[in-house]
């Protein structure tokens, strides 16, 4: 699946929904996302919408493949947690690369860095 659950196009940027996934069967889902569904449920979060790339690639599949491939840890870690404050592509615990990321209006995070340009980042710290 690479929709998140439909939403009203009246809906001011960032607005939560009670649930958006009220209704909606969780198990037509990939495992990762209803994991991620109930976590943010039970901890009391804003409802999940998974995090993008900077070419609109849902980045948790992509990192999952990434670390079966390669056999490494890949993280994307927020390096001073102040709003605006930087973050880092980490492999293996060394950080790889400072990048950029925003909270689109929909509510999901965008790394600022496209598919091929993550693949391509945790190859060569792979290699090396």
């Amino acid at each position: 699946m690479t929709e998140d659950p439909p939403r009203s196009a009246s809906l001011p940027p960032g607005y939560d929904d009670e649930d958006p996934y009220e209704g909606e069967d969780l198990t037509t889902y990939p495992d990762w996302w209803s994991a991620n569904v109930e976590e943010f449920r039970e901890h009391g979060m804003r409802p999940y919408r998974p995090p993008r790339l900077a070419d609109g690639t849902l980045s948790p599949p992509v990192v999952a493949d990434l670390r079966e491939v390669f056999g490494v840890d890949v993280r994307f870690r927020a390096k001073n947690p102040q709003s605006g404050g930087s973050w880092a592509l980490v492999v293996d615990g060394v950080d790889v690369t400072t990048i950029e990321h925003r909270r689109h209006g929909d509510g999901y995070t965008v790394y600022d860095l496209s598919e091929t340009e993550l693949r391509e980042a945790v190859r060569a710290a792979a290699e090396d």
